[in-house]
């Protein structure tokens, strides 16, 4: 017999139902926008796009930005998917997407935005500030302010122009300095430039800990160098390792295996895979089941793979 009761049972149980197969779309999103935007940060671009796409189409700015980045790298400059993209992320206030369009009045909302926020003090803000002008004495607030990444920029322009800094003893130190800060500070490019510059390049044992930090990172092509440190790729004819490492086919073995295993598109999956078979020359089978189990543990442990590229500028 149909009831009252019978009918609102029916509907709540409706309800429910609803109720879960929206969770389930909203995770299924949460989920494609999160691996879209780790692929894109590992410049995985061709793999990204599906998931930004539906991560962008779900509204997220980032995948909206992310995706117009894919489009404008493929093309080469900013074609009209590049455009339509960036245009929704400029429409939730993306300040970088806003420079992308490049258009008047997108230049005037970006200044507008990143102004607001640089004169409550975000450094961040006053970087998006000198991105638009290219003006120096801007970048160097942001970098007073803390933004590691203008840090690493100014220290870049001083290298490439003398006539910022003509004393060349002040010069060396002041990007020395600005370099310290970034790459204390966690910033990737910075620790490897850093640890590249004397007296660093020359100290073994601090050189490997920057390297070793940037592994741990997952930045991909400090993970390609460490794996290779590992396996005895930086050998001196005398026995010494450039970095101080102690070899590990092992391990050496795994981080390899897991590059080729993660990315397609990166010069390093080649690297890594030619890099692989020099080192499975000499391991046995239970090595090299070892080191693929080695491999998923760091997986876990770690961050995902990232190439840590800089937010807006092709300053490398």
């Amino acid at each position: 017999m149909y009831t009252h009761e019978t009918a609102l049972r029916s509907l709540f149980n409706l309800r429910e139902a609803i109720s879960i197969h929206v969770g389930q779309v909203t995770d299924q999103q949460v989920e494609a926008t999160t691996k879209g935007l780790a692929l894109y940060d590992l410049g995985e671009f061709t793999q990204s796009q599906p998931y930004l796409t539906i991560g962008a189409t779900a509204g997220d700015r980032a995948s909206q930005y992310a995706l117009g980045e894919v489009f404008r790298r493929r093309a080469r400059g900013l074609n009209d998917d590049a455009k339509k993209w960036y245009q929704l992320a400029a429409a939730q206030n993306h300040v970088y997407a806003l420079l992308r369009l490049g258009d008047a009045d997108s230049l005037t909302k970006a200044r507008g935005l990143a102004q607001a926020e640089a004169d409550k003090g975000n450094a961040d803000a006053m970087l998006a500030l000198y991105e638009m002008d290219q003006d120096i004495a801007v970048l160097k607030k942001a970098a007073d302010a803390g933004s590691l990444e203008a840090q690493y920029i100014l220290a870049v322009k001083y290298e490439s122009d003398p006539n910022l800094i003509t004393d060349s003893i002040e010069r060396e130190s002041t990007i020395d300095a600005l370099l310290k800060k970034a790459a204390e500070g966690g910033l990737s490019q910075a620790m490897s430039w850093y640890a590249n510059r004397p007296p660093i390049k020359q100290d073994l044992p601090v050189r490997r800990q920057w390297l070793e930090k940037r592994a741990q990172m997952n930045n991909v092509h400090s993970l390609l160098n460490y794996a290779r440190a590992l396996g005895g790729f930086y050998t001196a004819e005398d026995g010494t390792d450039e970095y101080g490492f102690t070899e590990d086919p092992v391990k050496s073995y795994g981080l390899f295996w897991l590059i080729t295993q993660t990315t397609r598109e990166l010069s390093a999956h080649n690297l890594a895979a030619q890099d692989l078979r020099s080192v499975a020359t000499d391991m046995t089978a239970d090595q090299i089941a070892a080191a693929k189990v080695f491999a998923r543990q760091w997986e876990a442990d770690h961050p995902p793979m990232s190439e840590y590229r800089l937010t807006y500028s092709d300053i490398s």
